[in-house]
């Protein structure tokens, strides 16, 4: 398939969440014009305020008018032709919505099934489009690792080619007692599923092609201004209440279970690639700085035997005592180091580098950018 070229016309749905916004961002600094979707006419305009303080932060640009940004209210994208006549005349979609782990529930149907049904009508609207329009030539498809990561004994290294059949037994067998993460994982699995069976069913009925990102957990400063901490995404949320603010009521894992990660700002890149580039059509792609444990963002000085790593620098409390004077960060102990128990998870990026060449913010400059960004932004 061809690449999209500057300037383009791209359809991005959740642009008004934490990795949409900067694919918007991303978008925009690239010369395209972009038709972002949101749930009201109110969520449109906070979004284009928000793009508009950040534009005009970094580039000097200001009006509202300088910012490229067609809203498109949808207020219910599972229902049926949904975004019928908004992707009509697109060159690109970028999909990044999708439900995150709601630990109220009881219902995993409530997470599952928006995830599925938000993506198939897409490309239901897609296959339609194809009918009335050719412009249309590639659609991008926010995944997760969770798609292929499975949880075993010892270390593993996963790639795209694995797939995690673990989440969507344990939402059979579970039922409403199942954790809200595992919901989540089974909802991402089911939805990538669904992806690649309605396209490899109508592929020779369309002229475009599809390329899904496989995240693991994103961290990094937000566009958006939060009220508060509580007000963060959920995956910033972690990282806030594990790094600055521990706290043991929003059940985030501890410090030294192993997990991967990349900077927002560098996922959003990657999705723009994606885009752009024609090697990426038709692939799934982990996208992933590398295995962390959230230990690490504390750490001054240690070694992890097993991954054989220095860390030498004191993460947050070195970036913490510039921009919050006087406040002091929790510090890594040696008891939290590893969970020698902890099963150590690798994700083999090689298709990555070789499609899409990203090079990733260091744990050094997310931390820094977070605090820095938080400092102007939340309260401690």
């Amino acid at each position: 398939m061809s690449p999209i070229t500057s300037p383009s016309t791209i359809l991005v749905t959740g642009g008004t969440g934490y990795v949409g916004a900067w694919v918007l961002t991303t978008l925009l600094a690239r010369g395209h014009t972009v038709k972002a979707v949101v749930r009201s006419a109110e969520k449109g305009a906070s979004l284009k305020s928000h793009l508009l303080k950040h534009i005009y932060e970094e580039d000097g640009k200001k009006g509202l008018d300088d910012i490229a940004v067609d809203i498109v209210v949808i207020a219910d994208i599972v229902k049926d032709g949904a975004f019928d006549e908004a992707i009509l005349g697109v060159d690109a979609v970028v999909h990044v919505a999708s439900p995150a782990p709601n630990p109220g529930s009881t219902d995993p149907q409530e997470t599952i099934q928006p995830a599925v049904d938000g993506t198939l009508g897409v490309l239901n609207s897609a296959l339609r489009a194809s009918q009335r329009d050719s412009k249309l030539k590639r659609i991008v498809i926010t995944s997760s690792v969770a798609t292929v990561w499975t949880p075993s004994p010892g270390a593993r290294t996963f790639s795209e080619a694995d797939w995690n059949t673990h989440f969507v037994s344990e939402v059979e067998k579970l039922g409403s007692k199942t954790p809200p993460l595992t919901v989540y994982g089974a909802s991402k699995v089911l939805a990538e599923k669904a992806t690649w069976e309605f396209y490899n069913a109508h592929k020779s009925e369309v002229q475009w092609d599809i390329s899904i990102i496989n995240t693991p957990l994103v961290f990094g400063p937000a566009i958006q201004t939060p009220k508060s901490a509580s007000d963060l995404s959920t995956t910033s949320k972690l990282w806030w209440y594990s790094v600055v603010q521990p706290s043991s009521k929003l059940g985030v894992p501890p410090l030294s279970t192993p997990n991967a990660w990349v900077d927002v700002r560098d996922l959003a890149e990657a999705h723009v690639r994606a885009m752009e580039t024609e090697k990426a059509g038709d692939e799934r792609i982990i996208v992933a700085e590398g295995t962390f444990f959230l230990n690490d963002w504390l750490k001054s000085k240690g070694r992890f035997a097993c991954l054989n790593f220095i860390f030498l620098v004191d993460l947050a409390n070195k970036a913490g005592a510039e921009f919050y004077p006087g406040r002091t960060f929790p510090k890594s102990t040696a008891e939290t180091t590893k969970d020698e128990l902890a099963s150590e998870i690798y994700y083999d990026t090689a298709k990555e580098k070789r499609i899409l060449g990203i090079k990733y913010r260091t744990k050094e400059e997310t931390t820094r950018d977070t605090l820095r960004w938080a400092a102007e932004t939340i309260q401690l």
